[in-house]
């Protein structure tokens, strides 16, 4: 296993709350963890290096796991391909349409990644 250490920007009513967060890749190919942060497992679906990339997170909480599948777009509007995409896996991982949410488009991380 080796380290990977991204930073997180999470956007907050107060601001932007940055954090490191050090996984550890698995043995296949784009898996990485870290349960002694609750990150049981952190894994890319699906890229195409440029424009998407469909994350699948397992993450632990006072005991509960829960999973989301999140599609990270760099344009205002998600490619026909990555929405097709995104929409297949989070089918096949049981997660019903009713289930999606679109989230408020934020630049206030933004700012603070690019410094």
């Amino acid at each position: 296993m080796s380290p990977c250490g991204p930073a997180l920007c999470v956007p907050r009513p107060d601001g932007c709350n940055q954090m490191e967060l050090e996984l550890q890749q698995q043995d296949s190919g784009w898996v990485f963890q870290n349960p002694s942060l609750g990150v049981l497992q952190y894994r890319v679906l699906g890229t195409n290096f440029r424009d998407y990339a469909i994350v699948f997170t397992q993450l632990e909480l006072e005991g509960e796991a829960f999973n989301t599948v999140e599609l990270y777009s760099r344009t205002e509007t998600a490619s026909e391909e990555a929405l097709q995409l995104f929409n297949k896996w989070s089918k096949d991982l049981g997660f019903w349409a009713h289930q999606q949410a679109k989230l408020q488009r934020d630049f206030t991380c933004a700012q603070r990644i690019l410094q």
